[in-house]
């Protein structure tokens, strides 16, 4: 067996050129292929012989060309006599080099012509030798990242607080001029000034298109069965069991709920009752009872009479759990679960505007300056209901949530209503430093006060000890006219004289229209009972429609001085006006029917057998010919 010659050993240096990174590219004759395993590629790099069998040996490589071919540097390298002759493509490349080259003048990389040049690219700036290029980071592509919102400057004043006697800038609070009232009408009339004919059109729209949407088909409602709807939803609130269903048990029926609507109609309607349209995409968080609720609200605006308000928030009863974050949970609230609402409402509890908070969403509708978006989110509730007030000047009375001298101080500039209400510690901006502390007024006698003025932003501070120490901010009023009121006393057991600054007696008679009106709601509410949160609170705006309609009711019999019906009287006049309003009473064809047995419920266990008085009647024989038949006499103490 012929000597099979070494192949050619690439050094270092001609590692470093062009030349020798293309032939370490190439396997030599007879390599292994790339198949082999780990051990295989080792033992060849080592210049090791391993033998392999020929059945598991992998494929060799062939020879090449190119790995005879020296076109390495010369280093004192000499070539093989293995060159084999140039292509006709190298003779174009290098004209110069002869078919047996001569070893001695072997051309280095740098002296071999380039090819056509291409199209120039403009040069990179060199990196300076100082820095490591594969430290650097590539440039990436900038992405536009969108604004931040500005940073929204917080509105400050500049207090000069001073603790004198008189304030300067009181507003008189005129009576209200009395409004020419007419003859109240019916009940109906007065809730349809609130729970408008066209809110039942819409209702009646959407809960049939709900229909087709979940089933295919509509359940054909129409107005009058709606009215029936909500007539029985009324009456349910004065006549209360604990489930709808007992109003059409044979044990309890009631005869204004069972016999008004079939219990399967009854269920087919609130079942997909419904009042908005789902196919429009909307991100409100009350999208399924938006329309209603700007409904109702705009009719509440349109029958403003007032100008002393009182704003609060107000618990929409809820405990179920799909409403997500919408429910609210507040300890000191009868109802603590549910929705919190936002009310305006005036002296007497009517309500006239409200806002359902909806947390990041809850002014989706509204706009604010930059000095009232700096004042935080009690502030805005006040600004956003005070909007809507249409008679100016006006009153508005909350309490410690919603106050802040900065909040009462835009009202007044800005909108011209007078503000007052209780105030947190940390909102009285200095002027706890001119007031006495908290801790020196409960040593004082029961009645004492004291009082710190801003004549530049016309505020005025009071601090007043009672049963314990309250603190309230003004525009309109301060202490004067000192009065007396009662009080009783536990040592004395006996109620005894105190002094009461004006303010605090404006607080006590203008600040409970809210809980007025929740009261008001807390005796008949409306039962509603369902998984669909929005269901909730239409049922709410239908008790407020009902109670707005008597408040308004009971002013126009006052002013005329005839008695008023109570509410539950007036809720049952609104539940025959819905049912018997408006409708053609057709008399029946004159037509002889069977008349029909009231269906009578099983007796109970204990009456069945108990063998008393379960005997069949006896009758003559002269009844025989009428259709009874006449049977013997059965000793009624015997039982066969």
């Amino acid at each position: 067996m012929s000597a099979r010659k070494k192949p050619a050993v690439l050094t270092k240096h001609a590692l470093l050129t062009r030349g020798g990174r293309i032939l370490a590219l190439i396997p030599t004759e007879n390599a292994l292929s790339d198949d082999g395993n780990a051990s295989d590629v080792d033992d060849e790099l080592l210049g090791a012989q391993v033998l392999h069998s020929d059945s598991s040996s992998p494929a060799r490589s062939i020879a090449s060309s190119l790995e005879r071919l020296n076109i390495l540097d010369s280093d004192g390298e000499t070539s093989t006599d293995e060159n084999v002759r140039l292509t006709p493509v190298f003779q174009e490349v290098y004209p110069n080099l002869s078919l047996e080259p001569d070893c001695s003048t072997i051309p280095t990389i740098s002296d071999i012509p380039t090819l056509p040049a291409t199209p120039a690219t403009p040069a990179t700036p060199a990196i300076p030798a100082t820095l490591n290029p594969r430290k650097t980071r590539s440039k990436r592509p900038t992405v536009p990242v969108a604004k931040r919102s500005r940073r929204i400057k917080k509105f400050v004043l500049c207090y000069k607080w001073k603790r004198t006697a008189a304030f300067q800038h009181k507003a008189i609070m005129e009576d209200e001029p009395e409004i020419d009232s007419k003859t109240p009408t019916i009940p109906l009339d007065y809730f349809y000034k609130f729970f408008s004919p066209d809110v039942i059109t819409d209702i009646v729209e959407q809960t049939n298109a709900y229909s087709v949407e979940k089933t295919g088909r509509s359940i054909e409602l129409v107005e009058d069965e709606l009215r029936d709807f909500l007539a029985i939803h009324i009456i349910m609130g004065v006549v209360s069991m604990p489930s709808y269903t007992d109003y059409w048990s044979l044990q309890y029926r009631f005869g204004l709920v069972a016999d008004l609507m079939p219990i399967k109609r009854y269920q087919k309607i609130r079942r997909y009752l419904h009042f908005v349209d789902n196919s429009s995409d909307n991100s409100d968080r009350y999208h399924k009872i938006r329309p209603i609720v700007e409904k109702i609200r705009a009719n509440c605006l349109a029958q403003e009479v007032e100008t002393k308000f009182s704003i609060d928030e107000m618990m929409i009863p809820y405990k179920g759990t799909k409403a997500g974050k919408r429910r609210q949970y507040m300890k000191d609230k009868p109802n603590k679960w549910g929705f919190k609402n936002y009310i305006r409402a005036g002296v007497s509890g009517m309500i006239y505007d409200f806002i359902l908070y909806g947390g990041e969403d809850t002014f989706r509708f509204h706009n604010f300056t930059e000095e009232e978006l700096s004042l935080g989110f009690g502030a805005q509730v006040v600004i956003t209901l005070c909007k809507s007030i249409k008679k100016i000047p006006a009153f508005v009375f909350c309490d410690n949530f919603f106050s802040c001298p900065e909040l009462f101080y835009i009202l007044r500039e800005n909108y011209g209503i007078f503000g007052l209400g209780t105030i947190r510690k940390n909102r009285l901006r200095g002027a706890d430093a001119v007031l006495r502390t908290e801790k020196e007024m409960k040593k004082k006698p029961r009645g004492a006060y004291d009082q710190a003025v801003c004549d530049k932003n016309r505020l005025v501070v009071v601090r007043w000890n009672d049963n314990k120490v309250v603190t309230l901010v003004s525009t309109y009023v301060g202490t004067e006219p000192v009065e007396k009121i009662k009080r009783y006393c536990k040592e004395a057991k006996q109620k005894v004289e105190v002094n009461c600054p004006q303010v605090v007696k404006e607080i006590n008679k203008h600040m409970g229209g809210v809980d007025l009106a929740d009261m008001l709601i807390s005796l008949y509410r409306t039962p509603f009972k369902t998984r669909r949160w929005y269901v909730g609170i239409f049922a709410q705006l239908l008790d407020i429609c009902i109670n707005n309609a008597w408040l308004s009711y009971r002013n126009d019999c006052t002013k005329i001085k005839i008695k008023t019906m109570p509410l539950k009287a007036f809720r049952y006049e609104i539940y025959e006006g819905l049912k018997k309003n408006r409708r053609a009473v057709i008399d029946p064809p004159d037509i002889k029917k069977r008349p029909q047995k009231a269906i009578q419920p099983v007796p109970v266990e204990s009456s069945r057998f108990d063998n008393v008085g379960h005997f069949m009647t006896m009758t003559s024989q002269a009844n025989a010919k009428s259709g009874y038949v006449s049977l013997p006499e059965v000793n009624p103490g015997i039982v066969n």
